[in-house]
């Protein structure tokens, strides 16, 4: 009997743990991911393959006002 369990239980345990830790350890090894609205907590990195290709005239547009909101509710 104590075989038995031994021989067919444990192996199918362990692979149960073994899919579910490699499915979850990626997830928590993340670091958090950015919400729109948060402060952006990295520097600020720039990059283009042309210099001279930046020197685009500012764009013109209105500022948008009003309430806030979204689907996250973040009011």
């Amino acid at each position: 009997m104590v075989v038995s369990i031994l021989w067919y239980a444990v192996p199918s345990i362990a692979l149960y743990l073994l899919v579910a830790a490699l499915v979850v350890g990626p997830r928590l090894a993340r670091r958090p991911r950015y919400r729109v609205g948060q402060p952006w907590p990295h520097e600020p990195m720039w990059w283009t393959a042309n210099p001279q290709g930046a020197q685009l005239p500012a764009a013109h547009g209105h500022a948008v006002t009003g309430e806030r909101g979204g689907a996250r509710g973040s009011w």
